[in-house]
């Protein structure tokens, strides 16, 4: 059973003490894909903790947001990561408004259907490095139909809604900002096809697989906007900030445990845990910074948010490597809540966006 967290968390955020201890008791369990990490969501939902700040940093509620799922992350990646594609869910169906979306969030905000996001490719297409993997077609009655592929995503549960981006009818050439649409569809819709549980090294119990489509009837109130570029530009801040958010609270639990192990000879560790847990304290400032500043007239750069994710996700791998080294052997036992960090932490640098996606984007800034 993990340690209770003692540090601070981003901001002051009221979750209770059986939702802690919850998702505490079912680390190892959600981990190795015995229990859901949906099933978090409706107590998430009881204690009006799953859609704060959606859309667009609405009522300043995003760093309240970030805050519940760094505080979580210190237990178990995978319950906030399962919270975090279901919360851009929210996000994109609140931004876009519409009969369909209106129709699905009360039971998304109730936290009883998984939202499921697939948005991956469009942010990768939207920064000139990839092509979509779904096209909608128009058919000679007029009705629209989606076909094509999802590669990867998490909280692929039978009963979710996903939201994906896709060619549109009219596009003429593979570029996803010319042309694109994003759409939602429910996951039990004919002609979709979710791929089996894959046996991912960490977090088993976040349904992450891939999913087929052939000609999956949308309606036209399923195209959440077909202003593509500025609807992933708008939704990209909060994306980044909530997942940033996840890394640090991997980081803090593993800095703390590290800490904790640093007497004896690991004390030569020390120093390095000391300047790696100040840099963890100050980037935790600087997500609060951006975040109260996304949907304002002073939105955050792109650049500064792309890096803060970047570094946050690099933190986590670096406490959770010396918390494995001031473990000795228990670190080595995959039930040991050391391991389990260390697990999770090795899955963040391929989380879409990537880290060598962001570092190319970087790069190009």
């Amino acid at each position: 059973m993990e340690t209770e967290a003692t540090g601070p968390t981003m901001a002051h955020v009221e979750i209770s003490q059986t939702l802690r201890r919850w998702t505490a008791d079912n680390a190892q369990s959600v981990d190795a894909g015995d229990i859901a990490a949906r099933d978090a969501l409706p107590q998430l939902a009881a204690e009006s903790l799953i859609h704060l700040g959606a859309p667009r940093n609405k009522c300043g509620g995003l760093v309240q947001q970030a805050a519940v799922m760094e505080a979580l992350a210190r237990y178990s990646l995978s319950v906030p990561f399962g919270l975090w594609g279901h919360r851009m869910a929210i996000e994109f169906l609140e931004l876009s408004g519409g009969s369909y979306a209106q129709s699905v969030l009360p039971a998304l905000r109730a936290g009883t259907t998984p939202g499921a996001s697939a948005m991956a490719p469009g942010y990768k297409s939207l920064a000139g490095a990839g092509n979509l993997d779904l096209r909608l077609s128009q058919a000679d009655d007029g009705t629209l139909h989606l076909s094509g592929r999802i590669g990867w995503a998490s909280n692929l549960y039978a009963d979710a809604i996903a939201v994906a981006p896709a060619y549109g009818p009219d596009t003429t050439e593979h570029n996803g900002a010319q042309g694109g649409v994003v759409v939602a569809f429910p996951l039990d819709a004919p002609g979709v096809q979710i791929g089996p549980q894959l046996e991912i090294l960490a977090m088993r119990g976040t349904a992450s697989t891939y999913v087929t489509l052939h000609d999956v009837k949308i309606r036209p109130d399923q195209i959440l906007t077909s202003d593509f570029s500025t609807f992933l530009k708008q939704t990209r801040p909060t994306l980044s900030i909530l997942q940033a958010s996840l890394c640090l609270g991997l980081a803090t639990a593993a800095h703390e445990q590290a800490l904790h192990n640093a007497t004896g000879f690991n004390k030569v560790l020390l120093a390095e845990i000391q300047e790696h847990g100040e840099q963890l304290a100050m980037t935790k400032q600087q997500l609060i910074q951006l975040a109260s500043r996304v949907g304002t007239d002073q939105p955050p750069n792109p650049r500064d948010v792309l890096a803060l994710r970047l570094e946050a996700g690099q933190l986590a791998g670096q406490l959770s490597t010396l918390e494995l080294k001031t473990a000795g052997g228990t670190g080595f036992i995959k039930t040991s809540d050391t391991n389990r960090r260390y697990r999770e932490a090795t899955f963040i640098p391929l989380q879409a966006p990537s880290e060598t996606q962001l570092r190319w984007e970087l790069a190009r800034a």
